[in-house]
């Protein structure tokens, strides 16, 4: 995809703010750019020499952009102006980044009306020696457009390799443990493959063309590295099952460390198929570029979707081995009491294992792989944490036992107080009728014995009368009187 939105600048004050004073007008002063952009990089097409200074003194390196393949391109339509080709004569290309892509933001665009930014090309003792004028793309015919397009897609895998290569260097020792485990008939071919491409490669960088022979030599290669490719995703997948079937945590040690070992090797073989592949995909771009130049849009598009599939395979693979992994260390982790040993190495193995697939990932720019796993607590910590969490649970049990007890006391003191209440009431009740009762039995009682009373004085009575009747009627008795004596 071409980015046709550039504007044409004009030169301004210095990085300084102050105004180059020194500057001479003259046509020579002043260096036409042309920036082209496209999903993975930026192409400034004009004078390589004043652009590299440029780059530099802004922060970002840059390659040699790749004319001739272009020329080859523009070649093909009759219509090509010797301009077009002089103006894709020389370049510079960056790789496209947040900061790169801001790069061109700052110097591609208008800021804002009025005050518009221009590049300036500064000697080593801060001496201004060019000014460049940054150009749209436009006037560069559909032919040429195609040709920087196909380089741009060149350029960006060769990018990828370059990086590829870097991070394959520093696993370097765990890769050729596997290569030169010859028993297994597909890490056998791995090592056949890349130097046969690499052989490709040099070639065609030395001529610059890719010829019916030297096609010949990597024409069948995709094949076999698709098959390295699945070899490795299917080990991974492998180690994967085992970390999730694992349940005891004792167990997770000496599995993790099993993978820390191995895993070099599988990162180190889906590098290289990686690598293998993009190289091929660069050496088929050029040869499309030769053979079939209107094709070579089509044919870099079907490539980057291709290439975009395989990584997500690869994404894919690894995620899952990473999420195991991480909910492996927080089990273990969490365990660490009763495993002192076992589980703060478990845990240092999956941080090491999460690490070498995040720098994996960074070299691939896998951009959906970010794993972070924590550091488990030392056996202290969990030891500590223990004493504390059993301290607030018995604290707590302690509460709820203080409150339920209340709440039973006040329960009780409740029920007798409304017991208590009903009992006196009841009492009450009872004893108000009582009162009735005895005071009624009592009236009944006093009746009764005041009528017994009066009937018993009426019969004493009588019962006197008649023996005083009685006495009456006795004859008189004269009774002798005892001691008196004579005179």
């Amino acid at each position: 995809m071409i980015d046709d939105d550039s504007n044409e600048l004009i030169p301004s004050h210095d990085g300084d703010g102050d105004t180059n004073s020194t500057r001479n007008d003259s046509a020579d002063d002043v260096q036409s750019v042309t920036i082209i952009q496209d999903e993975q990089g930026i192409t400034f097409l004009g004078d390589a020499g004043a652009i590299d200074l440029w780059l530099k003194d802004e922060g970002f390196d840059s390659k040699a952009f790749k004319a001739k393949a272009v020329q080859t391109v523009s070649m093909a339509n009759k219509g090509a102006q010797a301009a077009d080709n002089a103006m894709a004569e020389s370049g510079r290309w960056v790789k496209l980044t947040k900061e790169s892509a801001e790069l061109v933001a700052k110097y591609g665009k208008n800021c804002k009306k009025g005050a518009l930014q221009a590049g300036v090309v500064r000697q080593p003792n801060g001496r201004i020696i060019k000014h460049l004028q940054f150009t749209r793309p436009g006037q560069l015919n559909p032919a040429m457009l195609t040709g920087i397009s196909g380089v741009m897609a060149q350029m960006a895998l060769e990018q990828a390799v370059s990086e590829i290569t870097d991070y394959l260097k520093e696993i370097d020792a765990k890769l050729d443990d596997l290569l030169r485990d010859q028993k297994d008939q597909t890490v056998s071919k791995l090592a056949g493959i890349s130097h046969m491409i690499d052989e490709t490669m040099l070639i065609y960088q030395q001529v610059g063309s890719i010829s019916e022979t030297t096609w010949s030599k990597v024409s069948g290669c995709p094949q076999g590295i698709a098959t390295i490719q699945a070899y490795a995703i299917a080990k991974i997948k492998g180690l994967t099952e085992k970390v999730e079937r694992e349940q005891d945590p004792k167990q997770v040690r000496p599995l993790t460390q099993q993978i820390r070992q191995e895993i070099h090797q599988w990162l180190g073989m889906l590098a290289s198929a990686v690598r293998m592949q993009d190289q091929v995909s660069c050496i088929e771009l050029a040869r499309v570029c030769q053979e079939e130049p209107e094709q070579l849009e089509a044919h870099k598009k079907g490539i980057v979707l291709a290439r975009n599939k395989r990584l997500a395979e690869i994404e894919q693979s690894l995620n899952a081995l990473g999420r195991q992994l991480e909910t492996k260390a927080g089990i273990v982790g969490g365990k660490v009491l009763l495993n002192p040993y076992s589980s703060p190495h478990a845990i240092a193995n999956i941080e090491s294992i999460t690490g070498d697939l995040n720098t994996f990932a960074s070299t691939l720019q896998l951009e959906h792989i970010h794993l972070h796993v924590e550091d488990g607590p030392t056996w202290i910590q969990a030891a500590g944490k223990a004493v504390d969490d059993t301290g607030k649970a018995l604290q707590n049990a302690g509460q709820q036992t203080a409150h339920a007890v209340q709440d039973a006391g006040n329960a009780i003191a409740k029920g007798a107080q409304d017991t208590g209440a009903a009992v006196a009431r009841g009492m009450q009740d009872a004893g108000n009728q009582a009162a009735h009762i005895a005071q009624d039995a009592g009236n009944a009682i006093a009746k009764g014995a005041q009528d017994a009373g009066a009937g018993i004085a009426d019969g004493v009575q009588q019962l006197g009368k008649g023996i005083a009747s009685g006495l009456k009627q006795l004859p008189e008795i004269k009774l002798p009187i005892f001691g008196r004596g004579k005179k």
